[in-house]
């Protein structure tokens, strides 16, 4: 099931419905409209992307486009439904129960922190000290770290907060150097790492990927990202970063990458099989699952899906989702996938609190 809106946000630069959809796939709700000219991705074909390699970037073969297949197992099943409408959250697991932190609520940002428990019901918890949309978290060592979003502000929020689930409280850590929006993220070897994502109070995407190290609470640099671009699906799985999809704020994009920690160099894997952007994500049972997100070069919001299998090359169609989502909240647990929240049409103001999970097992 797949709809095409007009646009009712006024936040957004409209030249039309395929301008309307560009702005608002990068625009942070309650942020400046982009620029004109950052719309012209519409009128590429889908799937339009980048191919240029920067210094730090691998230039073996592109291996070609994977060819749908047909859906991988599983179902959907609703869960609870959020407390109240959210997207842009940050949702991460810990030892069975998920949490979702912050985000927007179809009105304003939010600092609100729920904690779900499969069988139970959402439960709130200590509110987020610097609420953010599209923010980067993990669990790392059994503490939630947050960083980056859309502060209070409307730029980009450096602080790092950290969650202490047996206590209930937050800190802090050292501050993002470079923090971003709308940054794709991942746990690798006990780092959480950032990719992408917007700067400023608007999106101009970056290529930046950082990641901290909360040993020695510091942040490093890692090697550029091939293509400049928000709203990028990442997960971790082994000793690898699996990256799809995206917007570079004038192409939507079905390009891929895998990220090398010891060479520190990304390299080109198999392309998504359509362009997709602020996609739900995770590593579940060894492969990289993006559903949902902006589809059609940015004129649709899908209920498709795709599985990677790494030691494949190839993606798999998924179940299709109860509904179109994008931008919103994902996380793992075991062999099931957790979408929290997001919007169903173009619009903010569709932002809705349906959740579900996906079983793989």
């Amino acid at each position: 099931m797949r709809k095409v809106t007009t646009l009712r946000s006024a936040r957004s630069l409209c030249l039309g419905v395929a301008a309307c959809a560009a702005a608002l796939a990068l625009a942070g709700p309650g942020t400046p409209a982009l620029a004109a000219g950052s719309a012209q991705h519409a009128l590429l074909p889908p799937g339009a992307r980048s191919t240029h390699l920067t210094p730090g970037q691998d230039q073996r073969a592109v291996a070609p486009t994977g060819t749908p297949a047909q859906p991988a197992a599983g179902a959907w099943a609703a869960i609870p439904a959020y407390p109240t409408p959210i997207e842009d959250n940050v949702v991460a697991d810990n030892d069975g129960t998920l949490y979702s932190v912050s985000g927007f609520n179809g009105r304003s940002r939010t600092a609100e922190v729920y904690a779900y428990t499969p069988g139970g019901a959402w439960k709130q918890r200590a509110n987020i000290p610097v609420p953010r949309e599209n923010g980067s978290g993990a669990f790392l060592g059994g503490r939630l770290y947050v960083t980056g979003g859309w502060g209070p502000d409307g730029s980009p929020a450096a602080a790092t907060n950290v969650y202490d689930p047996a206590a209930d409280a937050w800190t802090t850590a050292a501050p993002a150097p470079a923090p971003a929006a709308a940054a794709a993220t991942a746990v690798l070897d006990g780092s959480l790492y950032t990719i992408g994502g917007c700067t400023g109070t608007g999106c101009t995407t970056t290529d930046a990927v950082t990641a901290y190290d909360p040993a020695t609470d510091t942040w490093t640099s890692k090697a550029n990202y091939p293509v400049k671009a928000a709203y990028i699906a990442c997960a971790a799985m082994a000793d690898t970063i699996y990256c799809a999809g995206g917007n570079t704020g004038t192409a939507q994009l079905s390009s891929a990458y895998a990220y090398d920690p010891g060479r520190n160099r990304w390299s080109r894997t198999t392309d998504l099989p359509e362009d997709l952007s602020a996609s739900a994500s995770a590593a579940v049972d060894g492969r990289l699952l993006v559903q949902g997100g902006f589809a059609d070069n940015g004129l649709t919001v899908t209920d498709r899906g795709w599985s990677f299998d790494p030691a494949t090359g190839a993606w798999t169609a998924l179940p299709a989702a109860p509904a179109p989502a994008a931008r919103s909240g994902s996380a793992p647990d075991g062999s099931g996938f957790y979408v929290v929240g997001g919007r169903r049409t173009l619009d903010y103001a569709t932002v809705s609190a349906a959740s579900q999970v996906l079983t793989t097992g």
